[in-house]
Order: structure tokens, then C-alpha cells, then sequence
């Protein structure tokens, strides 16, 4: 804490590392609200020094002002008042305000209470039936009050509803609306209504379908919900979370409380088992908005949101509401139900129970059902009263977001906790993908839209829609003539099997956005103009409608012409927009399944996303056009064919299905630096914190390469100080478990002798598995309770599994060190296959791909694993079957990050290779290549310095290069991550094994946690492991069961 407080009051950069179980949370909230606390009491003590001055100036002024100059005509009472400075009004006027929302705070706080009592004493646990707080809590977007349901079709909408309102390019300089869509069309909030909106749809865009799970758009929000959730949790453990005020901002899928509209964006989830319908956000977003529309009949309106007049916040505008004397629950309800209450006093009634006490998401979402306010809008008005504001990471570092929320970032305090995903999160929220048949689409859609409404659109209108019809005819164009063009050499190409027909693969070209926008013939076309237009004119979501409109029309006649009418099959048949009007041609031959969208996010906003991402700076980004496989969700495996840049998720399909492969379009930030540096520049601090932020040196030369001093660089060590860059301020601390209670080995070979260097080259080799598999037997002897084996690919998991499976011929006798098992006769054993042996000793479990069977699946594992007491006591030792169980998950997956497996769950994590990302993927190679042409800069500008002597220069030649230092900082990062599952407290224990020679070398071993590098062995045979496995875990037992006969 005391780290903490230094480094935000001298304005630094800190890069804090703490182990789970440090009380990591605990020590950023104490330290930073200590610091705030201490600030605002220095403001203060300031503040009434400066009023005292102004005082005394009030008194002496007048006559020290006379004596100036005698034709002065002004009297002195008037020379007085103006010594009074005007800051010192505005400073009595924000204290005054300062002083009521405390003073309607506290009765709040009093009122609460009041009711809890109430509940407790007279209700007596009522599981049904009571709504007020501290009582029953319903599920965030569970409405409170039950309304009739309306019907929420919409397939006989009027053909008019889907025409763009008139167009006023003028207007886009100043960014409002067209005069004929009125600023009156959204009310006082339409800007944060509409730019939010974008924002999520551009992100969801960005993301769309294919892009991998970086855990920040807003369909994704799950874990970091969970996070923050924790975080209020450790908020309210301490002192200052009964007086501080806080609020948590979510997406309205979160916040939402319209049963009506999250029943029209609910769809069926397939791969649920229970079939629980899953909320589409964009599909809610687009509810929410279109019930604020003008025009908008009251019924269709959501009741909940509640438009602040231009007297907001004022005293007038609040009329009674906390002055009431009536109490109890009665008050309660006549406060949240009256119909006496204006908007503007839900909207303050809900401000000042937000401001109460701490909540978390979940209990703004029942706050908002209970006083009948929205919480998605009501949290918003809430931030600029708050001293500290919770949200997930995507709506603190996308521009436009962050600016829709009106968030202040000037001389405040940025704490990013779980930062060591930042700069991954930072590239992947601002790269973009999108596949031609997408463009296609997009075309087709606009085609057919122009025919439809020609005769009934503006000028301007038709004009902006051809422009962009223009831009989509160029992407097309360019796709086609790079799919088309021989390659240069047979190298560069990868043969891809047809049947009897070969085919090649056009060769990856990687250009920069001149380049691109060159190439594509679109470097005359103001881009910021069809960006506007897209932003302004609504035609994206308009477009879609009509979309959707259509299919489901074309549905239905469908169905009827089967005979299936109702909820049959054919009301889920995809159609495709050709197949209903013969004028659509671009796209005729092209089926739903080939890279068209997957979700339901407009198809322009996917566009316009790529569209906007061509605005960056020419060197800071680089454009792709490569061939993919289609209907692959996520960024690939580690180490694996389809994995890309960052590798951190692995999805797609264990049986290697060859899938049909699309032409894509990626836009690919490289330099997260001047994306986040605006952050870094207006912020008082900028606090970066996590379990495992090793290997550093990514984030200082990746984040902060403008805040190195350039005269510190000459010394070209790969030894990243203080003195390097000033400003940052870094800490470690050690874990709170004794040495003793921590075992890490590097395992260099295996029980059969073979040495362990799992490269790509040779971990494939049967006779490398067989190893592994043979050893991790014998570990799995001694371990007891849970193993959590990490494999460094989905499909390299899969390839060991099935290798395991296969049963030795009988007549091979088991190699050295297999009959160690103890649980038979060397013969008995020999006859079995690797993974029967595994699970003589402890029950396998194997990470699901699902989400939704994860849960599951680790309920199972733990039941398992707690169905016998642990060490056994009060169990024959003879006791049979498996005790325990072995876990098999992979790198960057389900398991690795975000689940602790605490004490018996994980009393071992075994490391099987080291997952490097695949290196042949065109984006890790450009952004490797990027990183070393940055490097060799700083070196030649060096050198022109005369600061760099010759031999120093060949000296520095010989270091790794920046990008390979990047390759192998990815691995390294996601290998601390997975390791660091195990020890979440003081008195956990549990070995951790590296299987694998190069985690021995060591550049290896500086990159692993500090905590764990300490205790790192190295083992050049196997059997020196048995022997110090079995004495840890030996000496654990005798210590349990001396604790256990004092008891």
C-alpha cells in the first residue's frame, strides 16, 4: 500500500505484481483510496486557506486600493466585493452542492437500514413477495413489476419504417442529427444514447464472429463481470467502502431489466443443454434504441428509461421524494410505484441509492426493478457524482466509448488490475477482420435497398449510398484480382487438397494503408465522409432491419407452402437475400454458410469498422489479405495451424475437419503505444497490477517506449530500470507461502531416458508421447488429489489422448520405470495402455470446448476429488480406486486463467512443452517484423549520436532481436498464467512441473514469476524427481496427521 500511495502522489506509471492470495485487490483498494481521501483533505484544508486570504483581502483591500490613485471614482464597497474572487464563489457553490448529496446520501443510508430491519424482523425470510433492498433479489433484468406482454412482432412493419431520414452533410461537422431526425428524437440524452450504441456495435463489428474471445466486447463481458464483482466484495471488507461512493457500468445485457425487449433479443443457445435462451446485445441495443425513436407509440416505449429535463439536478427539480417522513416498507413501495414521481426524481432517487453503499452489477440491475429506473443509463448518470467507478477494460480504453460515457480521465486515477492481457487486449480491440462474402453481402444488401427506395430517396441521400456501394465495389475488386494473380514462387503458396482437383492458395500479402487504399483504388474516396455518414444516417441498423424483415416473410411463405406453420422448422431457415429478389446477382452463387455473419450486428457496422481502422497512421498498422478457414470462432491454438499473433485462445475443431476457406480482409494495429498514450497522458497515475506481469519488458518497450530516456539507452543491456524510464515504478512482491509449501522442477528428461525438448520438430514422435505419458503415470503415483496437466494446443491434446489409448503389443514388456505404478505386476501393467494406467491412479477429466459444459465439468472434478478425505485419513490403506482425479486442459483455454484450483483441486500443475504461437502466421511475422525494424532505428539513431562506440554496436547485434524477444515474451506470459492456477492462499501447497529442457536455460527462468523462479530445480533424471515428490508431499501428510491427534 505504502508503494501504491508514493507512486500515484508522485504522478508515476506503476507496474505492480502481487501473487494470488497476497491480497492483491485488498492492497490497490486501501492504498489508492488512502491516497484520495488524504488528497481531498489536503484540497480542503487548501480551500479554506485561500478563503481566509480572500478574507483578509476583503478587509484591507478597500483602503490599500484608495491610497492607489484618487481618481478612482468607484466606491469602496464595490472595490471590495470584487477583491472576493470568483473562484472563491465557485468553490462555496461545489462545497454547498457537495454538502446536500451527502446530507440525501445519508438518509438514504438510514432508510435502508430501516427497511433491512423491517425485513428481517416482521418478514422473517419471505422467499416471495417482498421487492426492497437487502431483501429478495431478483435477476438482473427480472422486472419487478409484472406487465401484460405485447406482442413484439414486427414482420408487417411498414415498408416506410426501414427509409433513411433526410441527410444534411453540414451536419456532420458539427455531429448531430439531420434536421429532419431532430436532436427531440433521442432527448437529452440522444449523443450518449447514439455514440454508445456505435461503440458497442463497432467493437461487436471488430469482433464479429471470427475474432478471438480477448473477454471485452460486450457478448463476452462474463469473466470480466465476475472480476469486477470480486473487486466491489474486497471494497466493502474494508472501511471506506461504507462512505465512499462507487458505481459499476455494465452493457445492458447486464443492466437491462425490459422483460419485453430481452425476450425479442433472446435466442435458443445449441450448444446449451438446457436450452436456456441466450440475449443477443446488439439485438438489445437496437430494442432500446428504436423504442426511443420519435414517433415511437407510448406502448412501445420501455417505462424504465426516464429522459433528464434541462433542469436535472437541480433543487427545483426535486419535490418531496427523501423528505418523507413515512417509513417502512410502505414508504418504499409508494416511493418506487407512485406515479406522482417525475422522471427527473426516479432518476435522482435512483442516483442517491447508488451513491448509499457499494453494489455491485447484479444489485444495480435489482436497485433499477425495484425503483422502475434503467440502470444502464441511470449508473451513467451517476459516474460524475462518484469518487470511484468500476467498469470492464473495453469501455475504458476504445476512444469512442470512454468519450460516449463522459468518463474524466484529467488528474484522475487509472487502476488496471489483470493487466497482464493489456497489450493483447489493446491490439485485438483495435484490429479488424472481415471476409468477402461479408463485402458481398453488404453489396448485395445495398443494391437491393437503392432499387427499393430510389424513387423516395434525397439526392444526398443516394448519393452517400452509392458512394459506399463504390468503396465495397473496390474491396471486392481487389480481393478478386489478389485471388486471382499467379503466385511469385511455389514457397509462397500451400497446396490445398479438392477432391481430385489441386488448387493453391494465394500467397499472404501484407501492405501498409497507403498501400492498401493505393492498390484497392480507393485513396480518392474521403472515408471520413462515408464514416459520418454511416454514423449520422442510421442506414446500417435500417438495413438490417429490412433484412430481417424479409427473411423472416420469406420464412414463412415457405413454411406455408410445406405445411409447416407456427414454430416449426422452417421458421429458422436462413435465407439469403437473392433468393428473394432476382435483381441481386453480386452474390447469387454464394451460400449462407461461406463467411456471411454469424451474429446479427449490422453488416455496413462490419464495414464501417474496417473502413474507420484505414484511418490510423500509416506505420502503425498493416492490412492483410489472406485465405481462412470459414466458421472458425477465436484466434487459433498456440502453436498450432490455425493459431495467430497472440495465440492466447484456442477454438475450432479436435476431429481436423478440413473446412472450406475464405478471402479475408484484417486490419492489424502494431502499435498499441499511441492508442493507449492518451490515457497515460491526462491521468494523474496509471497503475498496472496482476498475478504474473512477467516477462516486463513488453510492456515498457510495447507501451511506453516515449517515456524512456534517450540518454539511459546507450548503455544497451537488456536490463529495464528506473534510471531507463523515470517515470515508471515498479514492485514485486514474493508469495505469502512459506518456501516450504512450494516444489517447481524442470523435468529435462523422462522416465524412459528420452531427453524432453518438445519443439514442433519432434513432440509429434510417438516415442515423445509415450514418454510424457509414461512419466506423467509415475507423477501421478505420487501426486495426490488434483492434477492440472496443461497441453499447449487443442489439437495437440487431442493427438496425445488418442496416442495414450493405444494399447503396447502383448509381447513388449513395459520400458524402465514403467513399473512403478505400484498398482500391479510389471506384466499386468505392461498389457495396458497409458491412459489405463492413469486412471488406475486418479479419474481423467478433459477441458470441454463449450462454455456451458466447462461449469459442469469442474463441479465433476471437484466432487471427485472431495469424495475421499484428504491423506485419506479415517480410510483403509488399502482402500481401492482411483484417488483423485487429473484434469487435462491447454494454454490459454477455459482453465488457464481466471479458475483456482486452491488446495486439494490443485496439489499439482505439470506444463507438458512450450507453447510458442505458430510462427508462420502473416500477422506475428509482420509484427515481429515491425518490432525489429523499430529496434534497428533506435540503434542506427544511436549510432549517428557518436554515443556508440563500434564494438559496442557489434556487441548489441548479437542480442535477440525485439521481435523474437515478442515470440518468446507470448509464450512465456501465457506459461505464467497457467502455472500460476495453483497456491491461492497462505497455507495452500502444491509442485509444479515444467516438462521440458529449455525452461532450465536461463532467459527462461527470468521470465517466470519471481516467486517461483527462487525455487526452481532442475532435474537432469527422472528419478531424483520421484524421490523429492514423494518427500514433499510425505512430510505434508505427517504434518496432517499430527494436526489431525492433537485435534
Amino acid at each position: 500500500m505504502q508503494q501504491l500511495f508514493e507512486c500515484i502522489d508522485q504522478r508515476k506509471i506503476g507496474i505492480f505484481e502481487s501473487p494470488t492470495g497476497t491480497g492483491k485487490s485488498l492492497s490497490m483498494i486501501c492504498g489508492a483510496v488512502s491516497w484520495l481521501l488524504e488528497h481531498d483533505r489536503v484540497e480542503q484544508e487548501r480551500a479554506f486557506l485561500d478563503q481566509d486570504a480572500d478574507k483578509k483581502l476583503s478587509t484591507t483591500g478597500g483602503s490599500g486600493i484608495m491610497n492607489k490613485k484618487n481618481n478612482d471614482d468607484t466606491p469602496d464597497w464595490v472595490q471590495q466585493h470584487r477583491a472576493v474572487s470568483d473562484a472563491t464563489i465557485e468553490r462555496q457553490e461545489r462545497d454547498r452542492r457537495r454538502q446536500e448529496l451527502e446530507e440525501r446520501v445519508q438518509r438514504i443510508r438510514d432508510r435502508e437500514k430501516k427497511i433491512r430491519e423491517s425485513i428481517v424482523r416482521k418478514q422473517k425470510r419471505q422467499a416471495a413477495g417482498v421487492h426492497s433492498i437487502g431483501g429478495y433479489r431478483p435477476h438482473a433484468g427480472q422486472s419487478v413489476k409484472k406487465k401484460k406482454d405485447q406482442d413484439s412482432e414486427d414482420d408487417e412493419l411498414d415498408d416506410g419504417a426501414f427509409l433513411v431520414d433526410d441527410y444534411d452533410s453540414d451536419d456532420n461537422k458539427k455531429g448531430g442529427r439531420s434536421s429532419k431526425g431532430g436532436s427531440s428524437e433521442y432527448g437529452n440524452v440522444s449523443k450518449e444514447v447514439l455514440e454508445l450504441l456505435k461503440s458497442f456495435d463497432a467493437k461487436e463489428a471488430a469482433h464479429n464472429g471470427r475474432r478471438s474471445g480477448s473477454g471485452l466486447d460486450d457478448e463476452n463481458q462474463g469473466p470480466d463481470v465476475l472480476k469486477l464483482s470480486q473487486f466491489v466484495d474486497e471494497l466493502r471488507k474494508t472501511s471506506y467502502g461504507e462512505h465512499l461512493h462507487v458505481v459499476s457500468l455494465g452493457s445492458r445485457k447486464s443492466l437491462c431489466i425490459n422483460d419485453k425487449f430481452r425476450k425479442k433479443a433472446s435466442t435458443k443457445n445449441p450448444h446449451s443443454a438446457s436450452g436456456e435462451p441466450v440475449v443477443q446485445v446488439n439485438k438489445l441495443n437496437d430494442a432500446c434504441l428504436d423504442a426511443q425513436k420519435s414517433g415511437t407509440s407510448s406502448e412501445h416505449r420501455c417505462e424504465f428509461l426516464h429522459i433528464p429535463s434541462s433542469t436535472f439536478g437541480s433543487g427545483a427539480s426535486r419535490i418531496g421524494g427523501l423528505d418523507d417522513e413515512v417509513s417502512g416498507l410502505e414508504s418504499w413501495k409508494r416511493g418506487s410505484n407512485s406515479l406522482e414521481m417525475s422522471g427527473d426524481e426516479k432518476l435522482l432517487e435512483f442516483r442517491d441509492h447508488t451513491l448509499a453503499r457499494v453494489r455491485d452489477i447484479e444489485e444495480l440491475a435489482q436497485l433499477g426493478s425495484e425503483l422502475e429506473t434503467c440502470p444502464y443509463y441511470g449508473s451513467r448518470q451517476t459516474v460524475r457524482h462518484c469518487q470511484l467507478v468500476t467498469l470492464p477494460y473495453n469501455l475504458l480504453l476504445h476512444s469512442s466509448t470512454r468519450e460516449s460515457l463522459k468518463l474524466v480521465i484529467k488528474d484522475n486515477i487509472l487502476l488496471l488490475d489483470e493487466a497482464h492481457n493489456l497489450i493483447n487486449s489493446l491490439l485485438q480491440m483495435h484490429s479488424i477482420m472481415i471476409t468477402l462474402p461479408q463485402v458481398m453481402l453488404a453489396q448485395d444488401q445495398l443494391r437491393m435497398y437503392l432499387v427499393r427506395y430510389e424513387s423516395r430517396l434525397s439526392s444526398t441521400n443516394e448519393g452517400y449510398i452509392r458512394v459506399l456501394m463504390r468503396i465495397l465495389r473496390c474491396l471486392v475488386a481487389f480481393v478478386e484480382s489478389w485471388k486471382d494473380r499467379p503466385s511469385s514462387s511455389g514457397s509462397a503458396t500451400a497446396a490445398i487438397s479438392n477432391g481430385e482437383k489441386r488448387s493453391f492458395k494465394p500467397a499472404d500479402r501484407v501492405m501498409k494503408v497507403n498501400e492498401f487504399l493505393h492498390a484497392a483504388n480507393m485513396d480518392h474516396i474521403n472515408l471520413f465522409k462515408a464514416h459520418a455518414y454511416l454514423e449520422t444516417s442510421g442506414v446500417a441498423r435500417k438495413l438490417q432491419g429490412l433484412h430481417e424483415s424479409l427473411q423472416r416473410k420469406e420464412a414463412k411463405k415457405l413454411a406455408k407452402a410445406e405445411g409447416r406453420v407456427g414454430n416449426s422448422a422452417a421458421g429458422r431457415v436462413k435465407i439469403h437475400p437473392s433468393a428473394s429478389h432476382s435483381n441481386s446477382s453480386a452474390v447469387g452463387s454464394q451460400t449462407p454458410k461461406q463467411g456471411v455473419q454469424k451474429s446479427t450486428s449490422p453488416i455496413l457496422l462490419v464495414v464501417d469498422a474496417f473502413l474507420m481502422s484505414l484511418l490510423n497512421a500509416d506505420n502503425d498498422g498493416r492490412v492483410i489479405v489472406t485465405m481462412e478457414d470459414d466458421g472458425v470462432e477465436g484466434g487459433g491454438s498456440l502453436d498450432d495451424g490455425g493459431s495467430d499473433g497472440g495465440g492466447s485462445r484456442q477454438t475450432g475443431s479436435l476431429s481436423g475437419r478440413e473446412k472450406a476457406q475464405v478471402p479475408v480482409l484484417k486490419f492489424m494495429l502494431l502499435n498499441p503505444a499511441n492508442v493507449f498514450r492518451p490515457l497515460v497522458e491526462e491521468a494523474r497515475s496509471v497503475i498496472l497490477a496482476g498475478g504474473t506481469m512477467e516477462p516486463v519488458s513488453d510492456l515498457l518497450s510495447h507501451l511506453f517506449p516515449y517515456l524512456k530516456d534517450p540518454s539511459a539507452s546507450s548503455s544497451l543491456t537488456n536490463s529495464l530500470t528506473e534510471r531507463q524510464y523515470p517515470r515508471i515504478h515498479r514492485f514485486t512482491c514474493g508469495h505469502v507461502i512459506p518456501k516450504e509449501n512450494l516444489m517447481a522442477i524442470v523435468l529435462e528428461k523422462s522416465s524412459v531416458g528420452s531427453t524432453l525438448e518438445l519443439n514442433f520438430a519432434n513432440r509429434n514422435q510417438d516415442q515423445v508421447i509415450d514418454g510424457i505419458g509414461q512419466s506423467l503415470a509415475n507423477l501421478l503415483n505420487v501426486i495426490p488429489d488434483g492434477v492440472v496437466v496443461f497441453f499447449v494446443s487443442y489439437s495437440y491434446m487431442a493427438q496425445v489422448l488418442a496416442r495414450w489409448q493405444v494399447k503396447p503389443p502383448a509381447a513388449t514388456s513395459g520400458p524402465g520405470g514403467v513399473g512403478r505404478d505400484g498398482g500391479g505386476g510389471g506384466g499386468v501393467l505392461a498389457s495396458k495402455s497409458i491412459m489405463e494406467r492413469i486412471q488406475l491412479r486418479k479419474r481423467v477429466f478433459v477441458e470441454p470446448r463449450e462454455a456451458t459444459d466447462a461449469d459442469r465439468m469442474l463441479k465433476e472434478y471437484q466432487d471427485c476429488i472431495e469424495s475421499r478425505p484428504e491423506h485419506d485419513l479415517g480410510q483403509p490403506t488399502t482402500a481401492a480406486g482411483p484417488r483423485g482425479a487429473v484434469l487435462f486442459s491447454v494454454v490459454g483455454g477455459k482453465m488457464s486463467e481466471g479458475i483456482n484450483f486452491s488446495d486439494r483441486l490443485g496439489r499439482g500443475v505439470i506444463m507438458v512443452g512450450m507453447p510458442f504461437p505458430n510462427k508462420g502466421s502473416p500477422e506475428l511475422q509482420e509484427r515481429m517484423r515491425y518490432m525489429d525494424q523499430v529496434q534497428q532505428q533506435e540503434l542506427l539513431l544511436l549510432q549517428s549520436s557518436s554515443s556508440l562506440t563500434p564494438a559496442r554496436s557489434s556487441t548489441s547485434m548479437t542480442r535477440m532481436t525485439a521481435g523474437s524477444e515478442y515470440y518468446e515474451n507470448l509464450c512465456m506470459r501465457a506459461v505464467n498464467q497457467s502455472i500460476g492456477r495453483a497456491i491461492r492462499h497462505q497455507g495452500d501447497y502444491a509442485v509444479i512441473i515444467l516438462m521440458d529442457r529449455r525452461y532450465g536455460t536461463p532467459r527462461i527462468r527470468k521470465k517466470l514469476p519471481g516467486w517461483i523462479g527462487s525455487s526452481l530445480e532442475t532435474c537432469e533424471q527422472f528419478g531424483p524427481v520421484m524421490s523429492k515428490l514423494s518427500g514433499f508431499f510425505r512430510q505434508k501428510k505427517t504434518a496432517a496427521l499430527a494436526s489431525a491427534s492433537r485435534r
